[in-house]
């Protein structure tokens, strides 16, 4: 699903179309005629950290956040897991409930994608997380104290899949 390796996003690239280029955001959409889905290639940090990497994804992602974390979590490859949490990393304010749905479910996903995904998405080091994106706390749709019981739920959760709960 995800692509993160350049060489195989630049092969990926060039067997596929290119249809609509944003310079603002960093986004170009592709048609495989192969397949005939659509891709994305984004830089889901866009300017606001140097050195982010680059993903290349099928457009549209489901969209039931369940039915995603499902596919990339399971999928055996785990640049899914590290992709999807990349990209959640950018949504802070949907962190609580990215936890909630991992807790629940957290016996459907395989440890190693439950592990990448969690250490993507920026919830154990939160401040390092905001740090990069540059968020301003006064304007954060998200508290300073979220931030900290979010950090020791997800640390609770990555214990609980460590030792099998």
């Amino acid at each position: 699903m995800y692509v993160l390796d350049y060489h195989q996003q630049v092969k990926r690239i060039n067997q596929m179309i290119p249809l609509r280029k944003n310079d603002k955001t960093f986004e170009v959409y592709y048609h495989d005629p192969q397949s005939g889905e659509l891709w994305k290639s984004f830089f889901p940090y866009g300017k606001k950290k140097s050195n982010s990497p680059k993903l290349l994804r099928p457009e549209p992602l489901p969209s039931n956040l369940e039915h995603q974390l499902e596919l990339c979590l399971n999928s055996g490859n785990l640049a899914d897991a590290e992709g999807l949490g990349i990209e959640y990393s950018l949504s802070p304010e949907k962190w609580e409930y990215l936890l909630n749905l991992l807790d629940e479910n957290r016996k459907n996903y395989t440890r190693a994608g439950f592990f990448t995904f969690l250490n993507k998405l920026g919830v154990k080091d939160p401040d390092k997380t905001i740090e990069a994106l540059h968020i301003d706390f006064n304007s954060a749709s998200i508290s300073r104290e979220k931030l900290i019981t979010l950090r020791k739920k997800a640390k609770k959760l990555w214990f609980k899949k460590l030792i099998g709960l």
